[in-house]
């Protein structure tokens, strides 16, 4: 991630990645956090956790926006902010691996009751963020679209039989 390191050789390699998609006449969709929170802000702040990632991700996209939006139309602010949250502050299977030692995960750190709401509210605020500032900035010059991609589930039952359609509502539910 560009942020906060500064790294530009990201920034080179995305604007390369673009150009040959562009040139191939392939649209690139970009999402902007797909489930690779920086570890910096994992360091400082405990990232999404904490309030102040909403203004470093708006920092980062809008450089982003600036680089980019010249070939992207297409922006996805966040993939899946409920599996970063449940997995990674809930069940402590993923990054950063925070859960309740008592739910029965091998975690080190973490609150399974409260954490996961905290990350999934600063993730929709910096998702509200980034697209004001896509529409507000943006937009009008670059075109494009901003949103966020959730996670859903479908199940069908097998068959019609009363058993498989009992056991598609268990799933749902």
């Amino acid at each position: 991630m560009i942020q906060p390191t500064g790294y530009t050789w990201f920034i080179d390699h995305y604007n390369s990645l673009i150009d040959e998609l562009v040139e191939n006449g392939i649209t690139p969709y970009v999402t902007l956090l797909h489930f690779d929170l920086p570890q910096g802000l994992e360091d400082k702040y405990l990232g999404p956790l904490n309030r102040s990632f909403v203004d470093d991700f708006k920092a980062y996209t809008e450089i982003c926006f600036t680089t980019f939006g010249d070939r992207v139309k297409n922006w996805i602010t966040i993939n899946e902010q409920l599996i970063i949250a449940k997995f990674g502050y809930d069940y402590g299977i993923a990054a950063p691996g925070r859960c309740s030692i008592s739910a029965g995960f091998p975690c080190s750190a973490g609150n399974s009751a409260t954490e996961p709401y905290i990350v999934s509210h600063n993730l929709l605020l910096a998702h509200a963020t980034v697209v004001e500032l896509h529409r507000e900035k943006f937009q009008e010059k670059q075109g494009g679209e901003s949103g966020i991609s959730l996670v859903g589930q479908f199940v069908e039952p097998y068959s019609e039989s009363s058993k498989d359609r009992a056991s598609a509502t268990a799933a749902i539910l």
